[in-house]
């Protein structure tokens, strides 16, 4: 009897329970292709789109099984969901392989509202691409801007991830460089101390006799080294420490008006002036200034530094001088130059000697020696010299190549020949540049010139 119902019991709870696996393997399905599609687009316009402000929702609806169609179903125990379906196996899925299941495909993006329009139209574009979008089938992509909105920083989100691995580490860097600290300033000074005196000890052993009063001076310098030091400083900031041998020829010219106890002072405090200064007075005037030290006396402090205050501003002031107007007269033509030259020596003819003296000339080029016309060009550019030469009479550039090692002559002839040549500006540029080039040379004792030398 119990067999008899057998048949009808599987017919009527058999169909129900074949159901629910299918739409239960329908669903999973569902969800395997929106995440696999989901990943896959959000990986794509991230790279596209150079920002992770992005979100990407994909709905699928699949067609019913019913057909006849599909593969066989599989069973799906409840709890017991399938490992591909999951996306776990599905996760290189082509939806070739599936497109006959999908009914309607939705799509939405949501981008930041920064994005510009041209980048929203790409992103269009690629989306149907990528999910193989068809209007026929009804499917939909929409795209929507919107403001992404950080989260406001709080003091209290430092004790929690990721924020709190960053404190930790300071932490324990902090720490390491305090305890590196102390035990350096612990250590340190007694290994310095050690070292000195093994120093101090290998010194009085080699000095023999003179050690006694090495060690006494060493002994006396460590226990005062404040007095030292003042010393020093006393002797660095003395009175009318500003008088330097550049500024010997403005000086010289103030002293010739000055009265003979204010250059007294002068040559006492600065002896290393002493010579330039009495060899371009008037004899007579300095011989009364270098009488008045001849006898030894104590003058008022305020009157010492009343006369050094008032020098110091008359040379702050000083205006003219030959390194002025040799420097003036540099930016002149030859002829220009010898205009203003012979202007002046109609008032100063000693002045004007001088400055035919100091000021440069391209044609001085020609009477240097070999030897020092050869360190010039070392330190000049080779095209500006060769324009310097080429505004000279060819007979004068004639002469000054001569002197030049065959290679290097032959080198600005070509430059010379074949140049374009620089604009007046220009040249007076490198005319100027030459001439200072010359008179540091000079200044230094690298350029040493006979007398017939300009």
């Amino acid at each position: 009897m119990r067999l008899r119902f057998l048949p009808a019991f599987l017919a009527f709870f058999l169909p129900a329970h074949l159901l629910a696996a299918q739409q239960g393997a329908d669903i999973q399905t569902k969800i395997a292709i929106e995440k696999n599609l989901e990943e896959r687009l959000h990986r794509i316009l991230i790279e596209i789109i150079g920002t992770d402000k992005l979100i990407i929702v994909i709905d699928v609806q699949l067609v019913g099984s019913g057909d006849g169609n599909d593969e066989e179903d599989e069973v799906v125990l409840p709890g017991v969901p399938l490992q591909e379906k999951l996306g776990l196996g599905i996760a290189g899925l082509q939806l070739g392989d599936t497109a006959k299941k999908i009914k309607k495909l939705s799509a939405q993006i949501i981008v930041d509202n920064n994005l510009p329009e041209s980048m929203v139209k790409v992103i269009k574009e690629v989306s149907s691409g990528v999910l193989g979008m068809d209007a026929e089938r009804g499917d939909i992509l929409s795209i929507e801007r919107i403001n992404f909105r950080k989260n406001p920083f709080s003091w209290s989100d430092i004790i929690y991830p990721p924020h709190l691995w960053g404190l930790l580490f300071t932490a324990f860097l902090g720490a390491g460089l305090a305890a590196f600290f102390i035990f350096v300033t612990k250590t340190f000074p007694g290994s310095a101390e050690a070292v000195s005196q093994a120093v101090r000890d290998s010194g009085e052993k080699n000095a023999g006799p003179a050690g006694g009063f090495s060690s006494a001076v060493t002994a006396s310098a460590s226990l005062s080294p404040d007095s030292r030091g003042r010393g020093i400083s006393s002797e660095e900031k003395g009175h009318f420490s500003f008088l330097t041998p550049d500024i010997a020829d403005k000086l010289i010219f103030l002293l010739k008006k000055e009265k003979p106890e204010n250059i007294a002072l002068v040559l006492n405090y600065a002896p290393g002036l002493s010579g330039a200064i009495l060899s371009g007075l008037d004899r007579k005037l300095a011989g009364e200034a270098l009488a008045r030290l001849t006898d030894t006396r104590s003058l008022p402090g305020e009157e010492v530094s009343r006369w050094e205050n008032e020098l110091r501003q008359k040379l702050d002031f000083f205006v003219g001088g030959k390194e002025i107007v040799s420097d003036i007269l540099e930016n002149l033509s030859d002829e220009e130059m010898d205009e203003y030259i012979a202007f002046i020596g109609e008032k100063d003819r000693a002045f004007s000697e001088e400055l035919r003296k100091s000021v440069f000339r391209p044609s001085h080029l020609a009477e240097m020696r070999a030897e020092n016309l050869l360190l010039v060009y070392q330190h000049f550019n080779p095209v500006s010299f060769a324009d310097v030469l080429r505004i000279l009479p060819e007979d004068i550039r004639k002469k000054a190549l001569g002197k030049f090692p065959e290679g290097i002559s032959s080198r600005l002839n070509e430059e010379i020949e074949l140049g374009a040549g620089s604009g007046k500006e220009k040249l007076l540029a490198e005319k100027k540049a030459l001439s200072r080039l010359v008179s540091r040379l000079r200044r230094d004792g690298l350029l040493k010139t006979d007398s017939t030398e300009a």
